[in-house]
C-alpha cells in the first residue's frame, strides 16, 4: 500500500509545482499589446448601481476591452480577454443587461427583457464616449430610466 500513495503523492505534488509556476506570472502579455491603464468605470441607472451589465469599450483597436459591473455598478476592464486595463485611446461605450424570467416549473426561459435603453447597446448609436489617458482613469455613467424591451426567445 506504501508504495502506491508515494507515487501518487510524488505526482501530485509534481503537477501542484508545475500549476502554480504557469499561475504566478499570469499569461504571458503578447509582444504588440499596448501599454495598459488601469481605471474605474461605474455605471448607474436612475441614479442606482447598475450590477451585472455587459461593457465593451468600442475602437478601431485590434483590442477587444469587456468587462461586467459588480454589485456597485463598477467594472473591472480586461483588454483581450486576459490583460487588466485599456490602451490609451478614445471608446464609445456599449452597455448590455438583460433579465431572464423563466418558468418556475420547467426551468425553461419564458422571456429575455433587455433593461438598457437600445441606444446604449450599439457602438453605432451610443452617446457614451471616454477618453483612456496614461494613469488612473474614473468616471460615472447614468443610463437614465429603465427600459423594458422584449428580446425573442428562440423555442426548441
Amino acid at each position: 500500500m506504501a508504495k502506491q500513495i508515494f507515487p501518487l503523492s510524488a505526482l501530485t505534488l509534481t503537477c501542484c509545482l508545475l500549476l502554480s509556476a504557469g499561475c504566478g506570472g499570469g499569461r504571458e502579455k503578447p509582444k504588440d499589446l499596448p501599454p495598459l491603464h488601469p481605471g474605474t468605470l461605474t455605471f448607474e441607472q436612475e441614479g442606482v448601481p447598475l450590477g451585472d451589465a455587459h461593457i465593451i469599450l468600442h475602437s478601431d483597436s485590434k483590442w477587444a476591452v469587456s468587462g461586467r459591473t459588480n454589485e456597485k455598478g463598477e467594472v473591472k476592464l480586461v483588454t483581450g480577454g486576459f490583460y487588466d486595463g485599456v490602451p490609451e485611446g478614445t471608446y464609445k461605450i456599449i452597455v448590455r443587461k438583460s433579465v431572464v424570467v423563466e418558468d418556475e416549473t420547467t426551468g425553461n426561459t419564458i422571456r429575455r427583457t433587455n433593461v438598457v435603453a437600445p441606444q446604449f447597446t450599439q457602438a453605432n448609436t451610443t452617446p457614451l464616449e471616454i477618453e483612456i489617458v496614461k494613469g488612473r482613469n474614473s468616471q460615472t455613467f447614468d443610463l437614465g430610466k429603465a427600459v423594458s424591451v422584449n428580446v425573442p426567445v428562440e423555442r426548441n
